[in-house]
């Protein structure tokens, strides 16, 4: 027997209504499902592409004494008006690649009381008696951007054997260099000559160091040296005061490769320009290439004529100068620089001897020990570090460096323009080269820094190997005996060393 319930039309109908009902929640359920979910994953998305907010370093400004130049200037923050107001912002540096000013270490030193001697007599080639001074460092940004942190500045120096005494001496040093500066921003004294070039040797120990216009410390003496040699480029064709001098061809060279260094900075670091630096440093770059001989070399005051006297000590400073202009990104409008580096590698081979040393003029006149450093780092600025002339001046440099340097006055072995060189084309080949250099002369530079930060007198000499005398020396000495001194202290972030043949600029690969 079977049951069966008969239904009624409304029964019918209202069941139908409830099925319609329950479709309708169903799918309504079902859509706000899938809309949460879809909401869900947009809000993760947006959080997601929300970047995060860039962590922000903040350099408090300290009020300065002294007098900015005026000119050329600079556009800069304000200065707090007196200690008790709040500290402003001086540089805003986010967690993106970064280049910025670092405090220096705290080092107590004496205020320096003794005074300039004077009477130094300039021979017939440079003064200083024939010493030329710094080559090596042409800026690229990662080099600097390295350089110009504290940390990794120290980190490099013990690595490449070095020991936190090197720091405390360039700081030392910056700090007596600080006390030399003249009222106009330059350094220097004896009468007009040479102070450009006085200026910018102290211009390239600071930047070595990234002493920037913008450094809590030294930016004012920076921005003045640099305004010094601006103002000069502005008012004459060379960066000399005495341009009819036959020595301006180094006093314009060191001059210019100091503001190639600057504007490299200023553009890199993204600093605020300082009015007419470019146009100058294009107009000194010129000049370089414009007195740059056929046979490659630079002569006496930029003689290009037939017979003109060239010689690689000459050579060797406007070679620094063109290599840095290119690593700063300098547009010269009177040829290339690489075409006159090509040229100038030609002309260092010319000096280049079997034995290993290089000679004051091409074709082997006058063969010179204190040489070698100058040809050697010359031959690597023009690309040409694995020349067969550039081994066998780094293996003269080996057999030669035994024993720690001699600082004592009047000692020849001493020769700090040699020694200067030899440091920085030691440290770019690396390897038993720059062990061997850095053995000699860390300890003894170092020994050799009086407690108010200077050197003590040194056979510095000059590519001919004479020594000044204590009763001959004057302040153009002592400036210069410094800056070398504290540039070779320097090395150990101006470069990094080389792992073999052909490493020649070292500086040119990144630095990891």
């Amino acid at each position: 027997m079977s049951l069966h319930i008969e239904s009624t039309e409304e029964v019918l109908a209202e069941l139908k209504r409830q099925r319609a009902k329950s479709l309708a929640a169903a799918i309504s359920v079902s859509f706000l499902g899938v809309a949460l979910m879809g909401l869900l994953l947009y809000l993760v998305n947006i959080i997601t592409a929300i970047p995060e907010e860039p962590a922000v370093t903040v350099y408090p400004m300290e009020e300065r004494r002294g007098e900015d130049p005026i000119k050329p200037e600079i556009t800069r923050p304000q200065r707090p008006s007196s200690p008790h107001q709040k500290s402003e912002v001086r540089i805003v540096v986010s967690t993106a690649t970064t280049d910025v000013p670092i405090n220096n270490p705290e080092i107590d030193v004496e205020i320096p009381s003794d005074t300039f001697s004077e009477g130094l007599e300039f021979g017939d080639n440079i003064g200083f008696n024939n010493g030329k001074g710094p080559g090596g460092y042409e800026p690229d940004d990662i080099t600097l951007s390295k350089r110009c942190d504290l940390n990794d500045r120290m980190k490099r120096i013990t690595e490449n054997g070095g020991t936190p005494q090197c720091e405390e001496a360039v700081v030392k040093s910056l700090r007596w260099l600080q006390k030399q500066q003249n009222k106009d921003g330059s350094w220097g004294g004896g009468g007009q000559n040479y102070k450009c070039s006085m200026t910018g040797l102290a211009l390239l120990a600071y930047l070595a160091h990234c002493e920037t216009p913008l450094s809590e410390e030294f930016g004012d003496s920076v921005l003045k040296g640099i305004s010094f040699l601006v103002d000069q480029g502005m008012k004459a064709p060379v960066l000399s005061l005495v341009p009819q001098m036959n020595e301006v061809s180094y006093d314009h060279a060191i001059a210019t490769y100091a503001l190639c260094e600057a504007y490299a900075f200023c553009k890199q670091m993204d600093i605020p320009s300082i009015s007419n630096l470019e146009r100058v440093t294009v107009k000194a770059v010129d000049r370089i290439l414009d007195g740059q001989n056929n046979n490659g070399g630079w002569a006496y005051n930029y003689n290009t004529r037939a017979g003109a006297h060239t010689d690689l000590s000459v050579t060797g400073w406007n070679v620094q100068a063109l290599k840095a202009a290119q690593h700063g990104g300098i547009k010269p409008t009177k040829g290339e620089i690489r075409t006159a580096l090509r040229k100038a590698a030609m002309y260092c081979r010319k000096t280049a001897m079997p034995d290993g040393l290089f000679s004051y003029q091409e074709n082997g006149k006058e063969p010179r020990p204190s040489l070698v450093g100058v040809g050697v780092l010359s031959l690597q600025m023009c690309g040409s570090g694995s020349d067969s002339a550039a081994r066998k001046g780094l293996d003269w440099m080996l057999k030669s460096t035994n024993k720690p340097f001699n600082w004592k006055a009047n000692n020849t072995t001493s020769n700090l323009y040699q020694h200067y060189y030899g440091v920085q084309a030691a440290m770019n080949r690396g390897g038993d080269v720059w062990t061997a250099y850095n053995r000699a002369f860390r300890d003894a530079t170092l020994g050799a820094q009086a407690s108010d930060g200077s050197f003590a007198p040194n056979g510095f000499g000059g590519p001919g190997g004479n020594v000044q005398t204590s009763q001959n020396r004057h302040a153009n000495d002592r400036i210069y005996r410094q800056c070398l001194a504290t540039l070779m202290l320097e090395v150990y972030y101006r470069f990094l060393p080389g792992t073999g043949e052909g490493a020649g600029m070292a500086f040119n690969r990144p630095v990891l």
